[in-house]
C-alpha cells in the first residue's frame, strides 16, 4: 500500500521535476485526464514563482516586456529549483542567471537591472538598527574626534553600474514611459540604503563612494580626513568630511559610533 508520503514525496517530484512516476496513480475524469489534472499543478506552481519575480523585478518586465521577461522567469525557474520556504528569497540568483546564460547575457543592462533592483529589496528588507543623531555627535568632546569610528546601517550597500539602470526604476514607481536603456565607458557608485520604511538610492562621487568603504572597513574620522586628500587639499578635507559625515547622518546611514 502506497503511504501518504509517498504520494506527497511523488507529487512534489512531478510538479518539481516533471517525474512522471504519479500519472498512474492519479484517477481520470470524462473531460480530464490524469496527465492534463496534473499539469495544472505543474504550470500553475511555476506561473506562481514568475509572479513573485515580477513583484521584485518591476523594471526588468517593463523594460523587457512582459512576454520576453516571462520566457527569461520561466527559463529561470527550470534552471533554478526554489530551496527557500519563504518565495520572497527566490529570486535571488536570477541577476547572475540574466549575467551568464545566453540569450540574455548579450544585453548586460538586464543583469544590471536585476542587480540593482533586488539591491532595492535587501535594503527595504536589512534589519532594523538604532540611529545616530545629529546632537549625538555635537555633544561629543573634542578629544573623541581623532579617534571616532562610525557604524553604517545595515541596509546601506554600493553598486558600481554602468547602465542607467536606476533611471529605469525610477521612472518604472513613477508611472513614466522609460528612458532608453543605456551603457556607459566607466562604472558610477551608487548607494542604496533604507530611511524608516522607505527604499532610497543616490550616486555617489568618487570621493564619498571611497569614503563610505574606508567607514564599513572601521578607518577613523581622522583616516577619513587624510584619505580625502586624495581629491581635495589638506585646508578642504576636514570641511568635506565634515560635509559628509552631516548627509550620512541626516540620511540615518550611521546606526552606532566607535570611540
Amino acid at each position: 500500500m502506497t503511504s501518504l508520503a509517498d504520494l506527497q514525496q511523488a507529487f512534489q517530484g512531478y510538479v518539481l521535476q516533471d517525474e512522471t512516476s504519479l500519472v498512474e496513480r492519479i484517477a481520470g475524469g470524462e473531460r480530464v485526464d490524469p496527465q492534463r489534472r496534473l499539469r495544472i499543478y505543474f504550470d500553475a506552481y511555476r506561473s506562481r514563482l514568475v509572479e513573485a519575480l515580477a513583484t521584485d523585478y518591476e523594471a526588468l518586465r517593463a523594460l523587457m516586456g512582459l512576454q520576453a521577461f516571462t520566457a527569461a522567469c520561466r527559463a529561470y525557474v527550470e534552471a533554478t529549483p526554489s530551496k527557500f520556504r519563504n518565495v520572497r528569497w527566490y529570486g535571488t540568483a536570477l541577476p547572475e542567471f540574466l549575467r551568464l546564460t545566453p540569450p540574455w547575457a548579450d544585453q548586460p543592462i538586464l543583469h544590471e537591472l536585476a542587480l540593482f533592483e533586488w539591491t532595492l529589496t535587501l535594503a527595504f528588507d536589512s534589519a532594523d538598527a538604532t540611529v545616530v543623531r545629529f546632537d549625538e555627535l555635537a555633544s561629543l568632546p573634542p578629544r573623541s574626534w581623532p579617534a571616532l569610528g562610525f557604524v553604517l546601517h545595515p541596509s546601506a550597500r554600493v553598486l558600481e553600474l554602468r547602465s542607467n539602470a536606476p533611471a529605469l526604476r525610477k521612472a518604472t514607481d513613477a508611472g513614466e514611459p522609460l528612458p532608453n536603456a543605456v551603457l556607459s565607458e566607466e562604472p558610477k557608485s551608487w548607494l542604496i540604503w533604507r530611511k524608516e520604511l522607505t527604499a532610497y538610492f543616490r550616486s555617489l562621487s568618487e570621493s564619498e563612494s571611497w569614503a563610505l568603504a574606508a567607514v564599513r572597513d572601521g578607518v577613523s574620522f581622522t583616516a577619513v580626513c587624510e584619505g580625502l586628500c586624495r581629491w581635495f587639499s589638506p585646508s578642504e578635507a576636514a570641511s568635506q568630511a565634515a560635509a559628509l559625515l552631516r548627509q550620512w547622518v541626516d540620511d540615518e546611514l550611521i546606526s552606532d559610533l566607535t570611540i
